[in-house]
């Protein structure tokens, strides 16, 4: 077996910190890594196991968290990987030291085998570290991120991990593992494993002979994965592992990839995992860490698994919830969305005529226009900011999907209700996160997005209540949301209502109607398509 072409660097890093929303707005939001798993740890399924990487999942760039709430710091020490490093353009250092410290991170610049290393901390102190390099990176930058593609991380560059002696460490690198020394200073010395194109490609050891000996807990890492082509692949390095006298485990499914894992000498935890099925295997690339995605065995137990894990993203809109007027509500919740220069109570009374039983979710929206509440900005009348959208699609979705688990409602139970911006809003939610509504009634809404790739949208319900007379919307921006939805695959039955812009009793009686009907067929989600155009 040719080990140094086996393995091809670092598949992820897996750490512990002790709260899961700080960990998330930190590596999201000032990092700019993406979230592209949210599950849970299969060994205590309440708790998270969240996974951040580039847009795509790619191995080399993903690092994990077991977010164990309220759990006291570890201590950085011998027999653990004490530094985690990402790669940056080598003309981003400027921006990266200015952009952490406008966020309170203290950083400090140094220079490791003669590139510069910004070195930090995150939030529950986990050694962090950005080093320069030369070159394009490989990994696929995340557009909807808040990093340019010019300053963005590109996946690992080096981890380090700090041992009092690397006596028994080298022949495990060297000759079983097949890395190769390529370099040393002082009393470090970085081993590399596979291509230098590919992410992940360094692993450092730290010789420190009075180092304490490391402590686990909020802050430190766990273990570290490197990279196998492919279940045979990691079956030969299991075989080439035992006989070399290490107490290496069984294969273990992970649904992501395939691992075995085994301890070293001097303490690291190591892990080896294969390449593919990849984080696509339950979740579409552009949904990806957009719901909590559970193993076959635990998806029975979800609603209870669900109650006991924290809110990711705290609430960020102001709200009211109203409960359902009967016991025997069915789970159904109405998502009210109001229009420009409205509020969360705008919708309440027609939502509670048009289903008197449901419970109610009713958001303001958060954009400000000349003093008007809105949920997306516009640049001008009926032309919109399509990237502010798509951010505050994930940002109202986040949302949404947290305060339906907090008020115990029925996640595939949602129905929008939207008026003209609100309608446009649903509408985009619909579009770019399907998952979040089984249904919507859209009152007045236009096509809010012009350029995308129409989603899986398979029998989901949907109610249009165009105006005959209404001169705020463009009837062919209409039609042209109708002919994406039905060609999504949604079942869109469309009415046009005797009216101008604003609601009459024939749209409550309309939408009364087809929400009545809806329930009625008690299987209103997921039928075959059957589209309605009907004046």
């Amino acid at each position: 077996m040719r080990s140094d072409i086996d393995i091809h660097g670092i598949h992820h890093i897996t750490a512990i910190t002790n709260a899961a929303a700080e960990n998330l707005a930190f590596y999201e939001q000032i990092l700019g890594l993406r979230l592209v798993k949210q599950t849970v740890n299969f060994d205590d399924p309440t708790t998270y196991h969240l996974y951040y990487g580039d847009a795509a999942g790619t191995p080399g760039t993903i690092l994990t968290f077991f977010p164990w709430e309220g759990l006291p710091r570890g201590r950085q020490g011998a027999g653990m990987v004490t530094a985690v490093g990402f790669a940056i353009p080598d003309g981003a250092i400027d921006f990266w030291m200015a952009r952490l410290r406008s966020h309170g991170v203290k950083a400090h610049l140094a220079d490791r085998f003669g590139a510069p290393v910004i070195r930090f901390s995150d939030p529950h102190g986990l050694p962090l570290e950005l080093t320069g390099v030369a070159g394009p990176s490989s990994v696929v930058h995340w557009e909807k991120g808040p990093v340019e593609p010019a300053y963005a991380l590109g996946g690992f560059h080096a981890a380090t991990a700090t041992l009092t002696s690397d006596e028994q460490i080298r022949p495990l690198l060297t000759d079983h593992m097949g890395m190769q020394l390529q370099q040393h200073a002082g009393h470090r010395f970085r081993f590399s494993a596979g291509g230098l194109d590919a992410p992940g490609p360094y692993y450092d050891i730290l010789i420190d002979p009075t180092a304490p000996a490391a402590r686990p807990g909020s802050g430190t890492v766990h273990h570290i994965a490197f990279r196998a082509a492919d279940a045979e692949t990691l079956a030969g390095w299991q075989a080439t592992l035992r006989r070399a006298g290490f107490a290496v485990t069984e294969q273990r499914d992970r649904k992501y990839f395939r691992s075995i894992y085994f301890p070293t000498p001097g303490g690291v935890l190591f892990e080896i995992a294969t390449d593919p099925p990849g984080f696509g295997v339950d979740e579409a690339v552009h949904q990806l860490g957009t719901s909590l995605m559970l193993p076959d065995a635990l998806e029975v137990h979800r609603r209870d698994i669900e109650k006991q894990l924290p809110v990711l993203r705290p609430y960020s809109y102001t709200h009211l919830y109203e409960v359902p007027q009967t016991t025997s509500d069915g789970g159904e919740t109405l998502v009210t969305l109001h229009g420009t220069g409205g509020n969360e109570r705008d919708l309440i009374p027609l939502a509670r005529s048009i289903q008197p039983a449901a419970a109610i979710l009713s958001p303001r929206g958060d954009v400000s226009e000349n003093g008007m509440a809105r949920f997306f900005t516009r640049l001008a009348n009926n032309v919109f900011d399509e990237a502010d959208i798509a951010r505050r699609v994930d940002t109202l979705a986040d949302f949404i999907t947290a305060a339906i688990r907090q008020y115990d409602r029925k996640p595939d139970r949602l129905t929008a209700m939207g008026y003209s911006n609100g309608a446009n809003m649903a509408a985009a939610i619909l579009l770019l996160r399907p998952e979040v509504f089984a249904g919507a009634v859209l009152l007045r809404p236009m096509l809010p997005l012009q350029h995308l790739t129409p989603p899986d949208l398979k029998g989901k319900p949907i109610l249009v209540l165009r105006g005959s007379r209404d001169r705020v919307i463009p009837a062919d921006s209409t039609d042209r949301l109708i002919s994406v939805l039905v060609a999504a695959g949604a079942r869109v039955t469309t009415r046009s209502i005797d009216a101008g812009h604003e609601i009459t009793q024939a749209d409550i009686d309309a939408a009364t109607r087809w929400v009545a009907q809806r329930l009625a067929e008690h299987a209103p989600y997921g039928a075959e398509a059957d589209n309605r155009l009907t004046a």
